[in-house]
């Protein structure tokens, strides 16, 4: 068994790579004033496209998410009750119920002194149906008080999961190697992840005991919250609600930091294990400690900072990856595991003087992941980039495709984007395939042999004809998404070369031999297929029903009747 761990750890070694040269952190809103000791970045699953930015101080800020907005606003000011003396004390956490839309209601888990006692709490509080920019500290229901034993490892983290119910994490009380035993404690709160149940009531308090939960209904006087146990401190966990999984960054004493998949009544091993190693006397047999995923030495971080699940569309390449920090080292990386397989770890990004503190990262309504610094002064929020690749965020609508009725088209289809240079000869210098969302009218085209430049964006679909941007081109650049709309104005096109289908210009449809003009040509493929009832994906069958009939013609014999053919510079 040894001999396997040790290859295990070894493989996990050999498996770390970097790609520094590729990925960047980038400021995602430039015009923002600094945040001071940020330590929570989420969004308020509503609709509204807004971030929260929570201080350890007491402050939560709200802004609209967009590249340019240049101010914000304060959701709620606890300054005046959360701890003030900074270290591993104060506001910690910050989550918004899934039903927020309706209901207003937010959590936070914070510490706050009384009587020179430390003591950690979970509250509810709603925010104002007239200013939903706004909260009042008096509508706060207090839910768990629980007191700390020391003044540090008070964990912090608040979320709800795919289930419903609202997950907490406390540290294992403080001081140093746990000398009370609380992690493998079944009778404390401390150490330990605890889901409870925020839509009802039970027993004089403010939540109920999910009746799944491993420790419901026990006679040992376990506490019921109980979902996992034996953590150091868990400061960041997050779920990815693709697979359900619920990932925990642990916060190591002396020698290694862990990341765990959290599950159901599981035992991680502190503190009688620090990563995959005995910890102190090697006390395990028969104890059934679940080791962590993955493990990195003190010779590469000090303090890790868990992290989201990459499910967002800007990096393709990191999609199904967990990205996390360390802290103290100002490192970022992304962690592949597939349940089977030791994790592969690559390391994105590093601030190479260890001075740009990771307090926490946060995703916003399109799952793409930000990064939190943390400071007093220098306190802001971070997006990663792919410095190597150039994004167009593409808007496009196909004549036929499009439904008046609905706004959007009757199908997803896929549309290749060339680019060319601005300036004769128009070399084609990159392309790319997307697929345009048949709502939203969207595609993502990732380009990484253009330099950053000019370019006509040239579309091409199977038949449709092909179609120029705008006279002189556009700017396209490395580690930058640029938005073009074909949609709003014809003049987007070269030779305003569109025909406008309900509220939005579509490029036209019918050329199918794809040679630049719809002509008789097409017309006789058309007309082909009509009379043979011709069903299914095919070029001719450009209403995007999957037949070919007499919609597919009428488009054709108008197109042709008034010449349509591609123009270009």
């Amino acid at each position: 068994m040894k001999i396997k761990l040790f290859l295990l750890l070894l493989l996990s070694f050999f498996s770390v790579t970097n790609l520094f040269s590729q990925y960047q952190l980038k400021p995602a809103f430039p015009n923002l004033s600094n945040f001071s000791y940020p330590i929570e970045m989420v969004q308020a699953f509503d609709g509204t496209n807004r971030l929260f930015v929570a201080q350890q101080r007491g402050l939560i800020y709200v802004f609209d998410n967009s590249p340019n907005v240049s101010s914000k606003k304060i959701f709620l000011n606890m300054s005046g009750k959360v701890s003030a003396s900074g270290g591993e004390a104060g506001l910690l956490g910050l989550a918004f119920h899934p039903n927020y839309e309706n209901n207003r209601y937010f959590y936070l888990n914070y510490t706050f002194d009384s009587a020179s006692v430390l003591f950690s709490r979970i509250s509810r509080f709603t925010a104002s149906s007239s200013n939903p920019d706004t909260t009042l500290p008096s509508t706060e229901q207090i839910l768990l008080t629980l007191q700390q034993p020391y003044s540090n490892h008070n964990g912090g983290k608040v979320s709800f999961g795919p289930d419903g119910y609202l997950y907490i994490s406390f540290g294992d009380g403080g001081s140093g190697g746990d000398p009370d035993g609380n992690g493998q404690k079944l009778t404390t709160l401390l150490g330990k992840i605890l889901r409870i149940n925020v839509d009802s009531s039970a027993n004089g308090k403010n939540y109920s005991i999910p009746v799944s939960n491993p420790f419901y209904g026990n006679l040992s006087g376990y506490k019921e919250e109980i979902y996992a146990y034996g953590l150091r401190n868990v400061w960041k966990f997050s779920f990815d609600y693709t697979t359900g999984k619920l990932w925990a960054g642990d916060v190591g004493q002396n020698a290694y930091e862990e990341i765990d998949i959290i599950e159901k009544g599981k035992n991680y091993g502190w503190n009688k294990m620090e990563g995959f190693h005995c910890y102190g006397t090697c006390d395990t047999t028969g104890k059934g400690f679940v080791r962590p995923v993955h493990e990195y030495p003190h010779a590469s971080g000090l303090s890790v900072t868990g992290g989201y699940v990459y499910r967002g569309s800007l990096l393709p390449g990191l999609y199904g990856k967990y990205l996390f920090a360390d802290y103290q080292y100002s490192s970022l990386w992304a962690l592949s595991y597939d349940g089977i397989n030791p994790t592969t770890n690559v390391q994105l990004w590093d601030s190479t003087n260890n001075t740009f503190f990771i307090s926490a990262l946060g995703t916003d309504q399109n799952n793409e992941i930000y990064v939190v610094r943390y400071g007093l002064t220098l306190g802001a929020i971070y997006k990663i980039v792919n410095s190597a690749v150039s994004t167009l965020d593409l808007k496009t609508s196909i004549q036929g495709f499009y439904n008046t009725g609905n706004n959007s088209l009757n199908i997803k289809d896929t549309v290749k984007v060339y680019l060319r240079t601005a300036a004769i000869p128009y070399n084609i210098v990159d392309s790319a395939k997307s697929v345009i969302d048949s709502l939203s009218l969207k595609g993502l085209y990732f380009f990484s042999n253009a330099p950053t430049g000019k370019y006509y964006f040239v579309l091409r679909h199977r038949n449709a004809l092909e179609t120029w941007s705008r006279n002189g081109g556009d700017s396209l650049k490395r580690a930058l998404v640029t938005a073009y709309d074909f949609t709003n104005d014809s003049s987007k096109v070269y030779g305003n070369n569109e025909i406008k289908t309900g509220s939005v210009y579509s490029i036209y449809n019918g050329d199918t031999d794809q040679d630049g003009v719809i002509d008789a040509s097409d017309l006789s493929n058309v007309e082909n297929d009509v009379s043979n009832s011709t069903s299914g994906y095919v070029f001719t069958d450009l209403t995007g029903d999957y037949f070919v009939d007499a919609e597919d013609l009428a488009i054709v014999e108008n197109n042709t009747a008034n010449s349509v053919q591609l123009i270009r510079p």
